[in-house]
């Protein structure tokens, strides 16, 4: 089957979706802590969030999750990682944009 959305579609649909996340909820060594994207990547059909803990976040730094301006949690890391204090950690995701068309049969009444 041909494509339906052109490249322009799918970058909308990946910037749409960057430009929804709010923040990033994540736990310091067991703690609840929010962080701001430190970037927002969006290019042709990839998306890329940029998670940064500077040297001011040291322990073990867990469920990392985007959470939107509606306040809902739409993607999770289940990674843990023990963030040293003289080194920066970066938490990225990365998703790729698919069109993928499926055919639908309406069955007459």
């Amino acid at each position: 089957m041909p494509k339906t959305i052109t490249s322009v579609g799918i970058e909308k649909i990946g910037r749409r979706f960057a430009d929804s996340i709010d923040h990033a909820a994540y736990t310091l060594n067991g703690a609840p802590k929010t962080v701001e994207p430190f970037r927002k990547l969006v290019t042709a059909d990839t998306v890329k969030i940029y998670i940064y803990f500077d040297d001011t976040v040291t322990g073990n730094v867990a469920n990392v999750q985007l959470v939107d301006t509606d306040g809902d949690i739409v993607a999770q890391s289940d990674r843990e990682f023990e963030k040293p204090p003289s080194k920066g950690l970066y938490v990225a995701f990365k998703y790729t944009i698919i069109e993928k068309e499926t055919e639908v049969q309406i069955e007459s009444e």
